[in-house]
């Protein structure tokens, strides 16, 4: 079963992301914020990362930093799902290295698109 860690602030949206990976199949697992979501992603190495961009304490831009600086972490692909939409900050997300980017508000169907495509 391969495993998807959520790295979310809002604790409604990350709820309802775990139950909807959970019924799709998933392991998923799920982090509050960006250091929480860096340190089990380094402890648990999952299949996938589903990281906000504004988050408190690291944002998801410092959170693939941090990711990349690890061997074993820069290697999972990271789908950033966020509110911020505007194309310059799509565009740093994927100088980054983030797999996919996807707004907020999101289509379920194109976040699970992501999901399927770039799950290891």
């Amino acid at each position: 079963m391969k495993r998807v860690l959520v790295i979310e602030d809002e604790e409604q949206l990350r709820s309802d992301l775990i139950t909807v990976l959970e019924f799709e199949g998933y392991e998923a697992i799920e982090a509050e914020d960006g250091r929480q979501g860096v340190l089990m992603a380094q402890q648990l190495l999952p299949d996938l990362i589903i990281c906000d961009v504004n988050m408190p304490v690291l944002d998801g831009f410092e959170v693939i930093m941090a990711l990349h600086r690890n061997l074993q972490t820069a290697v999972i692909p990271v789908i950033f799902l966020s509110a911020r939409s505007d194309k310059a900050t799509i565009e740093r997300g994927m100088q980054l290295g983030a797999a996919a980017y996807v707004p907020k508000p999101y289509a379920l169907t194109e976040l699970l698109a992501a999901v399927g495509t770039h799950v290891c």
